[in-house]
């Protein structure tokens, strides 16, 4: 299952800091699965810079109690990101 969900951030000019990066991606996958009925406890997120503004990483939690495991990729290059996510089976 490929999700995709753009963020909209007013960054004001200046680029976004990569905890306040890992802050909204987190924030915006647990808001994606609870507008869908389905409580996502992140254990962790964990990026890393791909190239230029890409990062790439992995996010663990508990998605309705069980263990999960999301491939994600953000895309930092203009006044908004955009994420990808990707459910490990």
């Amino acid at each position: 299952m490929l999700i995709t969900f753009s963020a909209l951030v007013m960054l004001s000019g200046c680029m976004v800091s990569e905890e306040k990066l890992n802050d909204r991606v987190t924030q915006g996958i647990v808001d994606y699965e609870q507008q869908h009925g389905n409580r996502l406890e992140v254990t962790e997120l964990k990026l890393e810079k791909s190239d230029g503004k890409n990062y790439k990483g992995v996010l663990t939690g508990k998605l309705n109690g069980e263990d999960v495991t999301y491939d994600v990729t953000v895309d930092d290059s203009g006044s908004d990101f955009d994420v990808d996510w990707e459910l490990r089976k």
